[in-house]
């Protein structure tokens, strides 16, 4: 026989849940009776819910709107009420964000590298992270979650790096851990193209199931199937950049990301800008990377940029149209720094996969750009956070906490 108790505790839980999450989608201030339209409870159990999670600092009271008859007093989540970190550690940047409860960033630390060995790389991921919240005026201590996200392929059920190009000593390093210490709150670490994906999915009119290119001097793709993060068994959907193609520019087999990265890209111009130094995209070219000024000149219609950027999606299409046909996909997102190309990318990638077969696929940027994955790192810390709050708080009386270091339900 169940437990009257523990049933209605648990009922109790998924009400506090339900009002939580009407709360956190809505940016507006709402009304209680607004709440219990929307969830289906009763305006007496939204109030008394609403009173117990103002008495815990999870909401914030605002005054009444203008309004006929008796004024209702409206409700926001309270931002303030827990914080999380955001990670991106790539080969060449390292981002770190500082969110709020109802997702704001109020910090930000950024850092360029060209570093090599991977312990030196942690310890600039560190310094990275105390840098931002040193902005927020947090410490370690104050951060209810932190998501890392790290190039190459991770593996979930160790939290390490198994496989890696170009990064000494990553695969050897546990880095949750490593970057965890000092933390309350639960660090994790994921791929950073499956962050970027996280992100796009948080897009009003993003499908329910696509495909993330994050496109930057390492390749790897993010694939959400049915509004969830499709990662693989073993952790290696999406590694798209180990695909062996051949390079228009030399006709040598190599991977695609070697072909398409943006390290190539800068080569590949630099050596057309030798051939004919008479070019707008030759006399643009300075000793800094040459793949913004690739794009630029590309969108302003300049032939040899744009001969570039029609053999970079040339290679790609072929690429991904056959994953694109296989799982019946129609939205592509490029993320990462290439995805400053802009409209002259995604119309040849357009057509490329067109004439390989995928059609019709809509090929856009992300709006974060070469930050998606730290965006996605935020979605995700703030997501355990929630988590968290629901599965260690709802259930252990009358008033919610959030518990350090807890693990959300499933």
């Amino acid at each position: 026989m169940s437990d009257p108790v523990v049933g209605t505790a648990r009922l109790k839980r998924q009400n506090t849940a339900n009002v939580l999450g009407e709360l956190r989608a809505r940016p507006e201030p709402v009304r209680i009776v607004e709440i219990a339209e929307r969830t289906g409870l009763t305006r007496s159990t939204v109030a008394t819910i609403i009173d117990e999670l103002d008495a815990d600092g999870w909401v914030r009271r605002h005054d009444p709107a203008e309004s006929l008859g008796r004024p209702a007093a409206r409700f926001t989540i309270a931002p303030s009420r827990f914080h999380v970190v955001g990670v991106d550690i790539g080969l060449h940047r390292v981002v770190s964000e500082v969110a709020d409860a109802s997702g704001d960033v109020i910090a930000a630390a950024t850092v360029q590298h060209e570093l090599h060995d991977g312990r030196e790389l942690l310890r600039l991921a560190a310094t990275t992270i105390d840098r931002a919240l040193g902005d927020a005026a947090l410490t370690r201590k104050d951060a209810a979650a932190v998501s890392v996200a790290s190039v190459g392929m991770v593996d979930h059920a160790s939290g390490r790096v198994r496989v890696i190009r170009g990064l000494d000593a990553w695969t050897e390093l546990d880095l949750a851990d490593e970057l965890g210490r000092g933390f309350t709150g639960a660090v994790e670490l994921d791929n950073d193209a499956n962050l970027a994906a996280l992100a796009v999915s948080q897009l009003d009119d993003c499908p329910p199931s696509f495909l993330t290119v994050q496109w930057g001097a390492r390749l790897g793709a993010g694939l959400v199937l049915e509004r969830r993060v499709y990662r693989g068994p073993l952790g290696a959907a999406g590694e798209i950049g180990a695909l062996k193609v051949v390079d228009p520019w030399s006709g040598d087999a190599a991977t695609l990301e070697a072909v398409v990265g943006a390290e190539r890209i800068d080569e590949v111009a630099r050596l057309m800008a030798a051939r004919d130094p008479y070019t707008r995209l030759a006399s643009a070219l300075g000793p800094e990377a040459a793949t913004a000024q690739v794009f630029e000149r590309a969108n302003d219609g300049e032939r040899a940029a744009t001969e570039i950027v029609d053999l970079l999606a040339e290679v790609a299409a072929n690429a991904l149209a056959p994953i694109l046909l296989v799982l019946d996909l129609h939205r592509v997102y490029i993320t990462g720094g290439i995805a400053r190309g802009g409209d002259v990318l995604t119309a040849a990638l357009e057509r490329r996969l067109a004439a390989g077969g995928a059609s019709p696929v809509e090929v856009r940027v992300s709006p974060f750009a070469e930050n998606t994955v730290v965006r996605g790192a935020v979605a995700a810390a703030l997501r355990t956070a929630w988590g968290t709050a629901l599965d260690g708080g709802l259930g252990s009386g009358d008033r919610i906490r959030m518990e350090p270091g807890a693990r959300p339900g499933n």
